[in-house]
């Protein structure tokens, strides 16, 4: 099959998928983004209806404070209880409140007196309240509203004025809630779902009016979990409680629930923490005809968009396919070494591609020698810098020893012999260690390659034991095998030198330890050969773990900060690893790791042969 056809193919059936991917990924992100749409809606819908009751319950509070402060009937009241002439009063009293009842467009509404004399209420079931309870209510903070819990859920708010001789004259107003929530329901378009049941009105005593009856005691709201109850109530003597409607759905709250719904939870709350739970019911009708306008929508446009892209390949595959089958033909030259300028033909993109082809050959050679260059030039900076920094070090003290002497000369002091001796010294050791500084980086630089060959991994242990025994004093200095490890190739020299600055290092480290043990571990896996070198001294803090294997990093005050990275250098050349392990099992000392592999280092890392003078 020719290029052009299988390009056209393939980008045909790949723009065919990836239409029907890019369709099925936006109807999945259209149909996640609306139904999560619809739900925050539907949670929304929670906070809007605890926002309406509570408006509400602002607006009832603001209507009765008012309504105490600068109407007659609550000034009235007052003045007959001082008088003595609330009984004959009384029944005019009443029918004012019934009057005003209509007029806040409240469901109950009682005025009374301290100590519970209730003076007028409406509906008139509200007079058979107990005294103590009327009074509760008159005495209740007046400063917020309160929820009232029980059958007959209200909104109670309240307002106190005291006579001219002291009395407390109260008025006590109630808004059930299930009415407002019906209100609210219907224009929001959904169902409400009361956690309490619902009661059906029944008419006033002179049928002239309608409110829903409680067979609860009244009394003032309580935080939960104890049931808080408002001022329409009614003792036993009161008519008989109506039939509850059933709990399911609210008859009157708005959308049905026939089909698919989306519900939620919500509860409203006045200040003191009594609490009204309900659930809303939205039916999902809405939401499935925005999903399935969605679906037809990209539909249509995932079909046009396959069809439009099959053209489009057919024509670049036919427009591509003979350039790019010259393309691969030079360019196979290049993958087998052949790195030759290409011989493109062809026009526009195509062509752009080949010369851009011959210059990355071009570009390639020269990057790469300029990013050896550059690395050598690095890495030369960075020694040379640790270079300075370890040896001005030295020469601190040299030039204090210099200038103290010059002081002493020029004052003709007696103490200058005496200091002579000892500032001479001080030049002279600290020369001797700028030259260990000056060997050692020698030794570093100019590692040779390993010259490997085949050595018994345990004799090489046994071997670095032996050397270190006389250094280890009493010292506990020990050799252990795990597993038996065979022949290696490895320079044997070089394996001996990491060795013995790891143990060295290790037997410094316990010097001063009580039982001071350094244990030398060989074990094997059959393609890796390790050397674990394991101290019981004070560790290595986790500031410096991180800085072991840089060149001049050290905690000895002689050492020269070179000997664990001349190690792991001699340990990377044998195509193995040097690396600190952590601390020993005890959790104590340290633990320093050499693996190589038994096959040897990779023939490019090899030096010559060992010859035979050593």
């Amino acid at each position: 099959m020719r290029l052009a056809l299988r390009l056209a193919l393939t980008f045909g059936l790949l723009a065919a998928a990836s239409s029907a991917l890019v369709g099925v990924g936006i109807r999945y992100r259209l149909v996640a983004t609306e139904t999560e749409r619809f739900r925050e809606d539907v949670r929304g819908i929670c906070e809007r209806i605890k926002g309406e009751v509570k408006r509400q319950a602002d607006a009832d509070r603001t209507l009765i404070t008012g309504f105490c402060e600068g109407n007659e009937l609550v000034e009235h009241v007052g003045l007959a209880i001082d008088s003595g002439e609330i009984d004959e009063r009384r029944l005019s009293f009443s029918s004012r409140v019934r009057t005003e009842r209509k007029a806040f467009g409240m469901d109950e509404l009682l005025v009374g007196v301290e100590k519970g004399d209730i003076v007028g209420a409406s509906p008139t079931t509200l007079i058979g309240m107990a005294p103590s309870e009327v009074d509760a209510l008159i005495r209740a903070d007046a400063s917020t509203y309160a929820l009232r819990m029980g059958p007959v859920p209200a909104i109670v708010t309240r307002c106190t004025k005291a006579s001219p001789n002291g009395r407390l004259v109260g008025m006590v107003a109630a808004r059930h809630v299930d009415p407002t929530m019906d209100r609210i329901a219907r224009t929001l378009g959904i169902t409400v779902v009361p956690s309490w049941p619902r009661r059906a009105a029944v008419a006033d005593d002179d049928g002239s009016e309608t409110a829903a009856l409680t067979t609860a005691t009244a009394s003032a709201p309580k935080p939960r979990p104890k049931s808080a109850k408002g001022p329409a109530s009614a003792k036993s003597s009161a008519p008989p409680p109506p039939t509850p409607v059933a709990p399911s759905v609210a008859t009157s709250s708005g959308a049905s629930v026939a089909g698919g719904a989306e519900r939620a939870t919500c509860q409203i709350e006045d200040a003191r923490g009594a609490a009204l739970p309900f659930e809303i019911v939205k039916s999902t009708r809405e939401l499935e005809a925005n999903l399935a306008e969605v679906d037809r929508a990209v539909g249509v446009l995932a079909i046009v968009a396959a069809v439009v892209a099959f053209l489009v390949a057919v024509v670049l595959a036919r427009s591509i396919g003979r350039p790019l089958s010259v393309l691969a033909q030079e360019a196979g030259k290049v993958a087998a070494g052949e790195a030759q300028p290409l011989q493109v033909r062809g026009s526009g993109e195509v062509r752009e591609l080949g010369l851009a082809f011959d210059r990355m050959i071009t570009d390639l050679a020269v990057t790469r020698r300029r990013l050896a260059a550059a690395s050598r030039v690095a890495a030369w900076r960075e020694v040379a810098r640790r270079v300075a920094h370890e040896v001005k070090n030295p020469l601190a003290p040299i030039r204090a020893a210099v200038e103290t002497l010059r002081r002493l000369r020029a004052r003709e002091d007696p103490r200058f012999d005496e200091y002579f001796d000892e500032a001479t010294r001080t030049v002279l050791d600290e020369v001797h260690r700028i030259s260990n500084i000056v060997t050692e980086f020698t030794r570093f630089a100019r590692l040779p390659p390993p010259r490997p060959q085949d050595i018994d991994v345990e004799e090489v242990a046994r071997h670095v034991v032996q050397m270190h025994k006389a250094a280890a004093g009493e010292l506990h200095l020990s050799h252990v095998t795990q597993r038996r490890a065979p022949a290696i190739r490895a320079d044997r020299d070089q394996v001996i030198q990491v060795l013995t600055n790891l143990v060295q290092n290790a037997l410094d480290a316990v010097k001063d330890v009580p039982g001071g043990a350094v244990t030398l571990t060989t074990d094997t896996d059959g393609h890796y050969v390790s050397f674990s070198v394991a101290d019981n001294g004070s560790g290595i803090s986790p500031e410096f773990a991180g800085r072991l294997f840089e060149p001049y990093s050290t905690t000895k005050s002689s050492g020269t900060g070179l000997g664990l990275a001349i190690a792991q250098r001699i340990a990377y050349e044998h195509n193995g690893e040097l690396s600190y392990v952590g601390a020993s099992a005890n959790g104590r000392g340290a633990v320093f790791r050499l693996v190589l592999p038994v096959e040897g280092p990779p023939p490019s890392s090899e030096g010559p042969p060992p010859s035979s003078d050593g």
